[in-house]
């Protein structure tokens, strides 16, 4: 699980399951090596916004993580 390398201008979020904490892959299935792709990759803050809103509205019991280039965590959603 590598996080991928990413321009300064995008961001990363990784998905798990918020009852167990489980990764989950882009597919939202358990991940479980490393052939699975778990980061989702947006050019912007804004794309991110719209994905979380879009997906929160879908599916339940889920967190998004979202990371920027540096790997710091810049938003929490659950």
């Amino acid at each position: 699980m590598n996080f991928p390398k990413i321009k300064e201008s995008e961001y990363a979020i990784l998905i798990a399951d918020s009852n167990t904490g489980i990764i989950l892959d882009v597919d939202f299935n358990i991940y479980i090596d490393d052939n699975q792709a778990i980061y989702r990759i947006f050019s912007s803050i804004d794309e991110v916004k719209e994905f979380i809103e879009e997906i929160l509205k879908e599916k339940e019991n889920i967190e998004i993580i979202v990371y920027d280039n540096n790997k710091n965590v810049v938003m929490f959603q659950k």
